[in-house]
């Protein structure tokens, strides 16, 4: 069963620095630039799936030498992969309930995708979402409005995540 994992992120920087290098490599599959960027920045990158800081070998920890893996890496500056706050295997219950909304351009506790639209950041192969603090607000205010129209209960996790984003100021990472 996919868990729905959620990150305090820091949107706006991610946007200026990493994001543009991060579609390229999408596009063309040349990593070099992102392996630049993980060696130019080691002193703050994680290990994405263990949280432990980077050490100089860490390319040795690379499954498979694409952009999605490097860019994983590169991501750890912008959020703590030790602080999930998402909502776990419940996510389903809750996209259920929202996606039957048409008013609902885009799922609230999902985002949107980066990179080009047929080959998108996923390093987990299972999804990979992001959420600057615009979209974390609107999502919220529509999370709370859908609780208004019932089910109030299904949206607590939910609800919370969103204002755990909003209250730091920041935007949202989520990755299955």
């Amino acid at each position: 069963m996919m868990e729905h994992k959620a990150f305090i992120f820091d949107f706006d920087t991610f946007e200026r620095e990493l994001q543009p290098l991060l579609e390229e490599a999408l596009v063309s599959g040349d990593t070099k630039g992102l392996i630049a960027f993980v060696n130019d920045n080691l002193g703050d990158l994680k290990d994405p799936y263990e949280g432990q800081p980077l050490e100089v070998d860490w390319e040795a920890m690379i499954e498979t030498a694409d952009a999605h893996q490097y860019g994983d890496f590169a991501l750890t500056k912008y959020y703590d992969p030790l602080k999930d706050i998402g909502i776990g295997v419940e996510w389903e219950n809750v996209q259920d309930l929202i996606s039957s909304d048409p008013d609902l351009p885009e799922s609230p506790i999902l985002g949107r995708t980066v990179g080009p639209s047929k080959v998108p950041f996923d390093p987990g192969k299972l999804g990979s979402y992001f959420q600057s603090l615009d979209q974390v607000r609107q999502n919220h205010q529509c999370l709370l409005n859908l609780a208004k129209k019932g089910r109030p209960t299904d949206f607590d996790r939910p609800v919370q995540m969103l204002a755990e984003a909003e209250n730091a100021k920041r935007g949202l990472y989520v990755t299955f």
